[in-house]
């Protein structure tokens, strides 16, 4: 059994009306508003709907929360991330909505890699590998294929390296 079905993950699934989300999502003016609005308002959802977050609800994709330590505050954080199906595995891409700056998290993997992936009521220890060349470009393929947004926040954020990162089983011990 893997990490997807660990954690009870659903697969994506959007109609028309999640498709047209999905473009106003991707777009510039779009993507700068769920920049500010999306991660507040999972919170919200996720404590009043008992683990279900608004991204997940509306959009069809599957999230995940990742919890990290702060690379300088040592502090745990948490993320709502779409979790990306990679074999028995998932994967989590640092787009940020294509914005300028790289994700938070991002320089929390860097500075350790464990951390906590929570969907619902489930929560395992995870260990991040970075991804490059032909698996990050799977990931990629596969996460377009889901959502919409991930190409154009790959063309906005030409400017920088977007991590992919592969989420495993923390080994026991």
């Amino acid at each position: 059994m893997g990490l997807w079905a660990d954690l009870g993950l659903p697969a994506a699934h959007a109609g028309p009306v999640r498709h047209a989300l999905h473009r106003l999502v991707a777009s510039a003016p779009g993507a700068r508003v769920a920049s500010r609005v999306v991660a507040p308002l999972d919170t919200a959802v996720r404590r009043l709907a008992g683990g279900r977050t608004a991204t997940e609800a509306l959009a069809g994709v599957p999230t995940v929360t990742l919890t990290t330590r702060g690379a300088r505050t040592g502090r745990e954080r948490q993320s709502h991330l779409l979790a990306i199906p990679c074999g028995e595995h998932l994967a989590v891409i640092g787009s940020n909505y294509g914005g300028e700056a790289t994700p938070g998290w991002v320089h929390n993997l860097r500075a350790d890699p464990s951390g906590v992936l929570t969907h619902h009521d489930r929560s395992v220890r995870v260990r991040a590998r970075l991804l490059s060349g032909a698996e990050a470009e799977a990931v990629w393929d596969t996460a377009a294929a889901m959502y919409a947004g991930y190409p154009a926040y790959r063309r906005r954020a030409a400017h920088r390296t977007i991590t992919v990162w592969l989420l495993q089983p923390a080994p026991r011990g």
